[in-house]
């Protein structure tokens, strides 16, 4: 699986090993809030299954999530869920500690870059949760733009269905930041 190098970071496969540090970034109830399948509290247990869940769909290819590196410290998670044939959607978190810094901004759009250059994507999606704005920024920012769908999606967080925005990025016109290397 490829590695990817921004500007800043290094997105890595997640490996086994990572499930302890996730278990620690991922106890927090604003990563839980905004995101689907991220439970609060979150356990050490929990984090070994999400690490388990997301190497699995990397073998088979529908799924690629990347550790977002700093330092050789991890303190985000991003990747791309395929939803059709050259359809992918991109996500991300990003760690309690390291928010406000443009972290979600360059690894959105090193996902994309992913999405498009080495998964061979004609549509790229992504959605924010209605209660949080930022994230939808942040996806403007990079290009996306509003479709005008909202969806409910049950937030394991939240123990409940949440309203989510969904945005589309014109393939076409997207150009993505130039510190984006991706190694194969």
């Amino acid at each position: 699986m490829p590695v990817i190098r921004t500007k800043r970071f290094l997105l890595r496969p997640i490996e086994k090993a990572d499930a302890p540090r996730f278990a620690v970034l991922c106890n927090d109830l604003e990563i839980a809030r905004h995101t689907a399948r991220i439970p609060h509290p979150y356990t050490h247990e929990d984090a070994e299954i999400f690490v388990d869940q997301l190497i699995t769909a990397r073998i088979k290819g529908d799924e690629h999530a990347f550790a977002v590196c700093r330092d050789r410290e991890i303190i985000a998670c991003a990747g791309t869920l395929q939803t059709g044939e050259h359809s992918w959607e991109i996500g991300y978190w990003v760690g309690a500690d390291y928010r406000g810094d443009g972290v979600a901004s360059e690894i959105a759009d090193a996902m994309v870059q992913f999405a498009i250059g080495e998964m061979s994507a004609a549509s790229v999606t992504a959605g924010y949760f209605i209660d949080n704005p930022v994230s939808g920024r942040v996806l403007t920012k990079i290009g996306f733009r509003d479709t005008g769908e909202t969806v409910m999606i049950t937030s394991l967080g939240r123990a409940q269905p949440v309203s989510s925005h969904r945005l589309e990025l014109d393939v076409a016109e997207f150009s993505g930041a130039r510190e984006v290397v991706i190694e194969t």
